[in-house]
């Protein structure tokens, strides 16, 4: 009776059958895979998202920073600041001058000859550039990861002034469209998105504007 006992007390002990540890096995795996998935599109999310809120950051900072200064452009002269020329002031670039240290007539201090230009490929980036102090001025990447800045030139009747065929025609502006766009590349099913963010710049020391005033 004992021996009996003993027997069926083992076989109650018994482990798991094979087939049992097999199916446990798969069941865990499964359930781990799809953890694993799940995680990784979590991640890959939060790393678009990460690249697309610091790429929208450069682009708004870049624009308040250009916006402060272009529209200051000619204080302190006679004009309103805008630098003619095919190199100088175009749909990628602009080159403007103030006299904000007001010490003297000319405008070769520091932040008083300011150029901001596009470089495309493979810098993809906005820089600011100041003539001086001399002999080699101060070089800036103000916003990285830009896909493009586009310029536009307005006179005092809103029309678009062809700075490009005429670059004299910078000395009309009143007014400075500045476009900014970022692209955010897609992740999975999600297509890539173009952003475009906009700044409108009134050259409050251009003679039209002060006139009015």
């Amino acid at each position: 009776m004992l021996a009996k006992t003993s027997q069926a007390r083992l076989k109650n002990e018994a482990g798991f059958s094979l087939v049992e540890l097999l199916i446990a096995m798969t069941v865990t795996v499964i359930v781990m895979g799809a953890g694993v998935t799940l995680l990784s599109q979590g991640l890959g999310m939060r790393t678009r998202e990460n690249k697309r809120s610091d790429a929208l950051a450069d682009a708004q900072r870049s624009l308040n920073l250009m916006t402060r200064e272009i529209a200051n452009s000619g204080f302190g002269l006679t004009d309103n600041g805008i630098v003619a020329g095919a190199s100088d002031s175009n749909a990628a670039s602009i080159r403007f001058r103030t006299n904000i240290i007001n010490t003297n007539s000319t405008t070769t201090d520091a932040d008083e000859d300011v150029t901001y230009v596009y470089q495309g490929s493979p810098n993809f980036a906005i820089v600011r550039y100041d003539q001086y102090p001399s002999p080699n001025g101060t070089t800036t990447d103000v916003a990285t990861r830009i896909d493009l800045m586009q310029l536009t030139y307005y006179d005092s009747n809103g029309n678009v002034l062809n700075v490009a065929g005429t670059p004299s025609l910078v000395a009309s502006a009143v007014r400075i469209g500045i476009a900014v766009s970022v692209t955010v590349p897609g992740m999975g099913a999600q297509p890539s998105s173009q952003v475009q963010l906009t700044s409108d710049v009134m050259l409050r020391n251009a003679q039209a504007i002060l006139d009015k005033y």
